[in-house]
């Protein structure tokens, strides 16, 4: 038997309805005319499930009676944050927290827009037939605003919390601390290879290489060339390089998040050899004949920690004394993940500006070794999607941005131009051009690719139409 979803309302007294901390948007394939519905979350539990009393109740006899719960609770780190909303898997039959199962009886932490699906995970080929997304509403918010939260002392929970940067995956015995993020933080960068970066990329310099100092205060900032923050900072970044090595789902959504937040501690991952560690990650992930949706968000935080790392000169020089680390960067093109593929050309681009030597250019060429060994057909075959639809902007962009870069720090621009050309770079451009519109930052390296190949061949472009002049008195 199947069947939609219900929302219950719990019976109150007359007065103001409490302040919500959280909110469900349905989004499932099944949910018919719930799609457009939304929940507020305000006591301290809610249940989704088949039992009346839940919050939200489903007649599917697939949803368990208890499926899951979602809670508020004083935050276990409160020098990081004021609250932690918590995610338990309650069912032997699903629950996915974005493409990974939670399972039965742990829980994690929830972030803003992340997705959970009922029986089937979200972000896959095939919609979960029940799905919402969270929104953390408890922004600006104090203890004072959730009264449930007075007799709340964030006890031990009977379900088992993964750590974020847990080096042996699931907890096999009881239950364990839950985990905490850290503040971002900045890192130093190379001054010569901004300003290469500036004049290549425009108004993307450096394509996430550059950092934004401003906004972390100095006193929180790790320096490169400084001494190491000390024992804790090494113990942190080797458990997370191992948990690059053994995931655990769960830990490696948290881990995610602590990423996202800012990878605080580049000169200890260069100093325990985590460039190394993550360049073997990403090669045995791609050695896979087979990736799980864990094996795409392995990459993904492999190539995250890359970018932040790469963005200083140490890491920079570390990637590039990376016996065949091109190689392995070039074979994350073949990803069927958009977002692994771009990061993949970012941190090639940004790669290209730091050496003289053509060395992303070489393993472009090895890549495509028995079709002519040139550097273009990889790129031009990523501005065609291979369904004959329109590709995705942002690979688009990032390609032709890896392009401009090649060009620009050649050493015989014009051949590499004219070999471009020759392996249908100017075609796929060509068919793409519907997607400017839509995309600037596109347009604008498709225009700097134009008015580079236009200097090599020494034609002097028009320059723009001066803007119409202002209109004159009535």
């Amino acid at each position: 038997k199947r069947g939609g979803a219900t929302v219950s309302h719990t019976s109150r007294p007359s007065g103001a309805m409490p302040r919500p901390w959280g909110r469900l948007l349905f989004t499932g394939g099944e949910e018919g005319d719930a799609t457009l519905r939304k929940v507020d979350l305000t006591e301290g539990e809610h249940i989704v499930g088949r039992r009346p009393e839940c919050l939200v109740v489903y007649t599917d006899n697939r949803i368990s009676s208890t499926h899951f719960k979602i809670s508020l609770r004083n935050s276990s780190d409160l020098g990081k944050r004021a609250f932690d909303v918590c995610l338990e898997d309650c069912s032997a039959n699903g629950t996915y927290l974005n493409a990974q199962l939670v399972g039965k009886g742990n829980f994690c932490f929830l972030f803003q827009r992340d997705e959970i699906g009922l029986l089937k995970p979200c972000g896959g080929d095939e919609q979960p037939p029940y799905a919402y997304v969270f929104h953390d509403l408890t922004g600006g918010c104090t203890a004072d605003h959730f009264p449930f939260l007075a007799t709340d002392a964030t006890p031990q929970r009977a379900a088992k919390a993964v750590p974020p940067l847990s080096v042996s995956g699931l907890s096999s015995s009881g239950p364990t601390p839950l985990p905490t993020e850290r503040t971002s933080a900045s890192s130093s960068s190379n001054g010569t290879a901004k300003k290469r970066l500036g004049g290549i990329f425009g108004s993307r310099a450096s394509s996430r290489c550059d950092t934004d100092e401003a906004a972390t205060p100095p006193s929180e900032q790790h320096s490169l060339g400084a001494e190491s923050v000390g024992e804790e900072s090494l113990d942190l970044v080797s458990r997370q390089l191992a948990m690059l090595s053994d995931p655990s789902p769960t830990g490696m959504h948290t881990l995610n998040h602590t990423l996202q937040r800012g990878f605080k501690f580049q000169a200890d991952a260069i100093a325990l050899g985590g460039v190394t560690a993550f360049m073997d990650v990403i090669g045995a992930t791609m050695a896979k004949p087979k990736k799980t949706a864990m094996d795409l968000q392995v990459l993904d935080i492999a190539l995250d920690m890359l970018l932040t790392t790469s963005a200083s000169e140490e890491g920079a020089s570390s990637l590039l004394d990376e016996e065949g680390g091109f190689d392995k960067l070039v074979s994350v093109l073949s990803s069927p993940a958009q977002k692994t593929r771009s990061k993949a050309l970012q941190l090639l681009a940004c790669m290209v500006v730091y050496t003289d030597k053509p060395l992303v250019e070489s393993s472009l060429r090895r890549a495509n070794r028995y079709g002519g060994a040139s550097p273009g057909v990889l790129l031009a075959s990523l501005l065609r999607d291979k369904e004959g639809a329109l590709p995705e902007a942002q690979t688009c962009t990032d390609v032709v941005t890896l392009l401009n870069a090649l060009v620009a720090c050649s050493g015989n621009p014009a051949a590499l131009v004219d070999e471009l050309s020759s392996a249908g770079v100017d075609d796929a451009l060509t068919e793409i051009e519907p997607l400017f519109s839509s995309s600037p930052d596109l347009a604008l390296q498709v225009d700097r690719y134009g008015a580079q190949k236009a200097k090599l061949a020494g034609v002097e472009l028009a320059p723009p139409p001066p803007p119409p002049p202002p209109p004159g008195p009535p």
